[in-house]
């Protein structure tokens, strides 16, 4: 059972994450446990400023509105307000936490967080019409163990536009791969994010036509010296090589949409860095993965491995710090990193995704897509017509019962 922690309380909670990143490593975390400290400014002094530096800060320092981190029942973020995403996502998962089926996701809605001032909020009309769905990073399938975890996913604060076909297709595979682990090692530690990676300009034959340059070999000349002699320079005798410039490097851009009045910003690229442990491994192993924000079909998830520095770089922190890099396996090639079966998972997506639609025009239009995809067999066939049938039923008992409230509105003659 947990209690409810209003947006006060959470602000106050928001110091914890240095020290609570060291006692996660090395004991077990019970479900929906908080861990907080007291509120820094009861125990945090701030640095005596020089002279000179207190007279250029005379107004004050330029200050972050929103709490680092935010803190959840289940996950701990910090939140770019500057975007309108989160920079990281963190969670951890166990064995016992993932098995429970005790939440779910219906009646719950996306919300904006009340800590993040208006400002510096992302909403629904950001994402309504604008073709990308709100992806999770913190998955609500990772808070199936309880209500109140899984109603904290829907804020905000941990979404960021993604591709349709991603958010229910590769990036689910690798979010179920993730909490599969648990099945195989005791701890499973996630961070989940954003990243806005350049592209190179090519310039067809800017750098060839540098590399390629040649000297032109001068013809013969005849030089006269001062006693009147001829001397006859060689075609042969060696020039002094002119100073050729080294090749520009390739320019390159970052480019990304935003969406809605607020600019929410388009990542082009998700990252996942999955650490586990164990008792029976004699180290931690750990995974990180670069995953582009574009439809991916059925590639091994191997394609998107990257060392963990490279998501460092992009995301600009450090993750783990208090991670022994020199004594940390590799746990794609302990684990495979084989994700679920692709046909598999298509079965499995389209066949929930059937159940429940919202109403018939969202079925045939999700009936439609599947279609196109090449999903539509005949177990899905009687999912789908199955839906469409109890849906054609809704409806007309949405119709009877609208002619009945006609029928009793109408005033009978008077005698």
């Amino acid at each position: 059972m947990t209690s409810s922690m209003t947006p006060l309380v959470r602000q106050v909670m928001a110091g914890l994450a240095g020290a609570a990143g060291g006692v996660l490593a090395s004991k077990y975390i019970s479900q929906d446990v908080t861990y907080q400290e007291p509120p820094a400014s009861s125990g945090l002094i701030k640095p005596v400023l020089p002279p000179r530096a207190a007279q250029i800060l005379a107004f004050g320092q330029p200050t972050a509105t929103v709490p680092s981190p935010l803190v959840y029942r289940n996950h701990v973020l910090e939140y770019d307000s500057a975007r309108r995403v989160p920079r990281w996502v963190a969670e951890h998962l166990t064995r016992d936490q993932v098995r429970q089926e005790v939440a779910n996701r219906k009646g719950v809605n996306f919300s904006p967080d009340p800590v993040v001032p208006l400002q510096f909020r992302s909403t629904n009309q950001d994402y309504w019409g604008s073709g990308w769905s709100r992806g999770h990073m913190a998955p609500a399938g990772n808070n199936k163990h309880c209500q109140d975890s899984m109603k904290d996913t829907f804020y905000l604060t941990n979404v960021v536009p993604q591709d349709i076909d991603n958010n229910g297709g590769y990036w689910n595979r690798l979010e179920i791969w993730v909490r599969d682990l648990t099945s195989q090692y005791q701890d499973v530690w996630v961070v989940s994010g954003p990243l806005w990676l350049p592209q190179e300009e090519t310039k067809l034959g800017t750098a060839d036509t540098i590399k390629n340059e040649t000297v032109t070999q001068q013809p013969a000349i005849n030089e006269v010296n001062n006693s009147g002699d001829t001397k006859v320079i060689s075609e042969s005798e060696p020039k002094k090589p002119r100073k050729v410039r080294p090749p520009r490097p390739i320019p390159k851009t970052v480019t990304y949409p935003v969406l809605g009045p607020n600019n929410v910003a388009v990542p082009t690229h998700l990252y996942k860095v999955v650490l586990v442990t164990d008792p029976m491994l004699d180290r931690p192993l750990i995974g990180t993965f670069i995953v582009p924000n574009i439809p991916v079909g059925d590639k091994h998830l191997a394609e998107f491995k990257v060392d963990l520095d490279e998501v460092e770089r992009g995301v600009g922190i450090t993750f783990h710090p208090e991670l022994d890099r020199e004594n940390v396996g590799d746990l794609c090639i302990q684990s495979g990193c084989n994700l679920q079966d692709y046909k598999k998972f298509q079965q499995f997506f389209w066949t929930r995704r059937l159940k429940s639609p919202w109403n018939l025009r969202s079925l045939e239009r999700d009936w439609a897509e599947a279609k196109k995809k090449g999903a539509v067999n005949s177990e899905l066939e009687i999912v789908y017509n199955e839906s469409k049938a109890r849906l054609e039923m809704i409806e007309r008992e949405k119709q009877e019962q609208e002619v009945k409230k006609v029928e009793e509105t109408v005033v009978a003659p008077a005698a």
